[in-house]
């Protein structure tokens, strides 16, 4: 991101193709994707993910990288840095307990009068998995591989650490980001959040799932 006298600037070169760019302008609450004539479509997706986030922002939603999953009418969004298994502990819900996937990558969720809901969105990383559906959220589910399959709720120290890197936040604009630190404050003290250690197995899913709706 880069000023232009008034007017905020972004480009980016999706999956490193540098011939392919897309940029962003922001002029006030206006904002407008560019488009070239090699522009991949990505580019132009993930440039309206950034035009959407000082908007959401503002309307005490958070962008989530995670998968999501819809059981029993409510969904559970698996976060963790890239490769540590949220696609496949999603995976093991579908094929061991009957859930749903909602989102393979980036889930939003918003809280509406009090009431925590999440969503799919059209951004998905390499997941195939893109619904517009939604459900409320049950819980928060942080992943770290281990030997052994154990969950926890995480202590409130070890929220932030945990969950600040997994959130896409608009930092060009101060007064959205800080409204996105809000909206998370607000959802690590009223979400059930857990970690799970764990292997891909299915007794993984089926541990989770007993912490989060009961055994």
């Amino acid at each position: 991101m880069a000023h232009r006298g008034d007017v905020l600037v972004g480009w980016n070169t999706y999956e490193g193709m540098s011939d392919r760019t897309a940029a962003l302008e922001f002029d006030g609450a206006r904002a407008t994707v560019l488009i070239g004539p090699r522009t991949w479509e990505c580019s132009v997706l993930n440039m309206v993910m950034l035009s959407l986030l000082p908007v959401v922002s503002r309307a005490e939603t958070l962008l989530v990288h995670a998968s999501l999953v819809e059981y029993d009418g409510r969904a559970v969004a698996f976060t963790a840095a890239s490769g540590t298994g949220k696609s496949t502990q999603a995976d093991l819900w579908v094929e061991h307990l009957g859930a749903q996937i909602m989102n393979g990558d980036r889930a939003f969720i918003r809280r509406i009068d009090g009431q925590w809901n999440a969503y799919g969105s059209p951004w998905s990383g390499s997941s195939p998995y893109v619904r517009n559906v939604w459900a409320p959220l049950a819980a928060v589910v942080v992943l770290e591989q281990a030997p052994r399959n154990r969950i926890r709720p995480l202590g409130a120290l070890e929220m932030m650490p945990r969950l600040y890197n997994n959130i896409r936040y608009p930092f060009w604009d101060q007064a959205a980001t800080e409204a996105s630190l809000a909206t998370l404050d607000a959802m690590m003290k009223e979400v059930p959040i857990y970690l799970l250690s764990c292997r891909p197995d299915e007794e993984a899913a089926r541990m989770t799932r007993d912490a989060v709706f009961g055994a």
